[in-house]
């Protein structure tokens, strides 16, 4: 499958028994059977690959990790409260954001691989100070923001800053491009529909959506998963491969609720008349 029909095929194993295949149109997990010829028992060779089949092979990833992260217990009520929970975790995801990914620029640059450098230095650039967005979120709704991210640390964005972390530490750290790839399409579930219930539990008159905002099918992250998937096109098979499962996994930290559970409305209203802020919800 090195060939011909391949060239608008991708596929990468997730699995000793388990191979995510993609078309231009969709994608779909193939189990090889024990026995018998299947051309997906072999590695990807072709490259580059089709532009369309390379996103549908990081749509099936990231949707295979979420699937495989399980049923998240239900959702406390979305509340002020709750938000602010909210907040705390994307500042603790934005803040490390850039510096990592200066972190793989520089990798790069040294592997003398210009189109990922490049890539990483222009989204470290683009994605500098999102975390200054949520701080100016927590003082639209009159709290003090640097402590409350200090005494908040959600425990699934601690997670994800360390999986991140982890990405940057390899020699060629391509699972910073999957993570990002993760992080951006699983953001595109927050519509215009969630923005507006989020605005709703708002005090009147308060803004303390702009995180979201950037974050979300609303800001610049369909065009940013468009740029991901025609970067990982250009790429040698083997990388393509290497970054779907690596995305596969991001998506899996991410959708994976904390083994404690929610943290309670008490909890957290605690926690804030604890900084002298005020905690209803």
């Amino acid at each position: 499958m090195s060939g011909g029909g391949a060239a608008a095929l991708e596929w990468a194993a997730v699995g000793p028994d388990a191979v995510i295949v993609a078309t231009p149109r969709r994608a779909w997990l193939h189990r090889p059977e024990p026995w018998g010829p299947d051309p997906f028992r072999a590695p990807m060779t072709h490259a580059p690959g089709d532009r369309a089949a390379t996103g549908w092979l990081l749509e099936g990833a990231v949707a295979l990790g979420a699937r495989a992260a399980g049923p998240a217990p239900s959702p406390p009520p979305l509340s002020r409260l709750r938000w602010i929970w909210r907040l705390a975790g994307l500042y603790h995801l934005t803040t490390h954001t850039p510096g990592l990914l200066r972190v793989a620029e520089a990798k790069f640059r040294a592997a003398g691989r210009a189109a990922l450098a490049d890539w990483a230095a222009k989204k470290a650039r683009e994605e500098a100070g999102h975390d200054r967005l949520a701080l100016r979120d927590l003082r639209a709704l009159g709290l003090n923001g640097e402590a409350v991210v200090e005494a908040l640390q959600p425990p699934v964005a601690r997670a994800m800053v360390a999986h991140f972390r982890a990405a940057a530490d390899e020699a060629l750290p391509l699972g910073v491009v999957a993570y990002a790839h993760a992080v951006e399409r699983l953001a595109l579930r927050a519509d215009a529909a969630y923005v507006a219930r989020v605005q709703a539990c708002m005090p009147r008159g308060v803004d303390a959506t702009r995180c979201l905002r950037v974050h979300s099918a609303a800001g610049s992250d369909a065009d940013h998963v468009d740029e991901n998937v025609a970067l990982v096109a250009a790429l040698p098979a083997a990388e393509r491969s290497r970054i779907a499962l690596a995305a596969r996994d991001a998506a899996q930290v991410s959708s994976t609720p904390s083994a404690e559970g929610h943290v309670s409305d008490a909890w957290l209203a605690g926690v804030l008349e604890t900084l002298g802020e005020v905690g209803q919800s």
